[in-house]
């Protein structure tokens, strides 16, 4: 069933060409018009909206709670109550803890990579890096990112670009992480990138404004794209078709009103923004809902940069994984992050419900690792370090199994105890979802690649 949005209207023409631009930037993100296959009767899924928390949130401050640990574990908060009899959230997640009936809990996730480079790999490619050590850089061998695989595994008509990531990439310094894009299969699968800025307004994608280009002249600068394109490629004939295949769905954008509309957040009330929040987290996530909406089959919302106070001595600044809580852990977490986090998720939660959309959309709440369960005093204010070997994931949607949980850690939440959770078993988790076989084999630019070695948790499904 085409999904249609409420209330929309149209952008204006400036709008629309400016989003052109912004395909045309990124012609290799946009979807081909042939090869088109029907979405499997399996599936449950017929979309993904991920959440990533950059950074680790602290498993052990927000779901796996253990109330009886030293106070050197458990720290200062204390469990409260869900919609679920029996199971417990920290107590900053008071709006969560109302939706806990949708959510299921995989407590047992683990890998054993630290470094944020390796993790954030390993979780959004299903793949573990074979370099071990810090400092990675993006590099065309790299294994796909899972949006980009299921984009190339299954062809399939929709409006939107298939694979979509906001409010920008994630990233250590300049540095822009592995593991966030299409890698050894070709940039034409990359997810399609669409900036929200620190104040929380949607930017268009866009490559120059071409605010007064008539078709005419956006045809003309195809045309002369595609000669430079066939240049630089050494007049590569499968990549040139790909290219002018490309150019012509680039065109179709501006026909398209849905697509107009799904950018335009001024559609929303004012009660929906105040419920996501208007910060730049709240306003990506109500931005991905509206894309899913739309038709969009894989979002991925990145909790972005933002300026941040680690605590005595060190004066606020800018951070790119503000969940990576070394420092000023405890303060952090009670008046930034999971207030935040919590008025988002749950807003998203009771969002897609109301609008029908929990029924096929498969929403993930997940971060690189966890947290230390030990507390750290590493620096002035105590804080939790990098934790792979034990952390929480949330699923909620598309047949998920809500008010659940699956695996269990120790008495310190420090190790997995009962069905550990690799990487390779969430991405076959996720292709499995979405009605594709996860040992699935894709042509790559040089040599083929299979979806996931893991095995689907078909548990946290009804």
């Amino acid at each position: 069933m085409t999904r249609t949005l409420k209330n929309a209207s149209m952008l204006n023409r400036r709008q629309a060409v400016a989003l052109a631009g912004g395909a045309v930037s990124s012609l290799s993100l946009l979807d081909p018009l042939a090869g088109v296959t029907p979405i499997s009767s399996k599936a449950r899924a017929k979309s993904v909206l991920l959440l990533h928390m950059d950074g680790g949130p602290p498993h052990i401050d927000l779901f796996d709670l253990k109330p009886d640990a030293p106070a050197e574990i458990r720290g200062p908060g204390s469990p409260i109550q869900t919609s679920v009899p029996g199971i417990v959230v920290g107590e900053y997640l008071p709006k969560l803890a109302k939706q806990m009936h949708h959510v299921a809990q995989i407590r047992s996730m683990t890998h054993k990579d630290i470094p944020h480079d390796q993790a954030v790999y390993h979780m959004l490619t299903g793949y573990r890096h074979n370099i071990k050590a810090g400092g990675l850089k993006v590099e065309p061998t790299d294994h796909p990112h899972i949006a980009s695989s299921f984009y190339k595994a299954e062809k399939h008509p929709t409006t939107l670009p298939a694979s979509i990531e906001i409010p920008e990439p994630m990233r250590i310094d300049a540095r822009m992480l592995p593991g966030q894009n299409a890698g050894r299969l070709g940039a034409r699968w990359n997810p399609f990138p669409v900036h929200v800025t620190r104040s929380g307004t949607v930017v268009p994608p866009d490559l120059g404004r071409l605010a007064n280009a008539t078709e005419t002249g956006l045809k003309d600068r195809f045309n002369l794209l595609g000669k430079l394109q066939n240049n630089v490629l050494n007049k590569s004939a499968r990549e040139s078709s790909e290219f002018q295949a490309l150019q012509q769905r680039v065109l179709g954008i501006l026909e398209q009103p849905s697509i107009q509309q799904a950018f335009d957040l001024s559609q929303e009330s004012d009660q929906t923004h105040a419920a996501y929040g208007r910060d730049r987290h709240g306003q990506s996530t109500l931005l991905a809902r509206r894309l899913v909406e739309a038709g969009a089959r894989f979002v991925t919302v990145y909790w972005g940069k933002e300026i941040q106070d680690w605590g005595p001595n060190w004066e606020p600044m800018l951070v790119n994984n503000p969940w990576d809580t070394h420092r000023n852990h405890f303060p952090l977490i009670k008046d930034s992050l999971m207030p935040r986090a919590d008025r988002t998720f749950a807003a998203l939660l009771e969002d897609m419900h109301h609008r029908g959309l929990l029924d096929d959309t498969l929403v993930i709440w997940m971060g690189e690792f966890g947290r230390s369960p030990r507390i750290s005093s590493m620096f002035a204010t105590p804080g939790r370090e990098h934790w792979p070997h034990a952390f929480t994931l949330l699923m909620a949607g598309a047949g998920v199994k809500g008010g659940s949980i699956y695996g269990r850690t120790d008495r310190f939440a420090e190790y997995v105890t009962e069905n550990p959770v690799s990487p390779a078993d969430f991405s076959a988790t996720i292709y499995d979802a979405l009605g594709i076989d996860p040992h699935t084999v894709i042509q790559g630019r040089e040599e083929s690649h299979q979806l996931s070695t893991g095995k689907p948790v078909l548990d946290l499904f009804g």
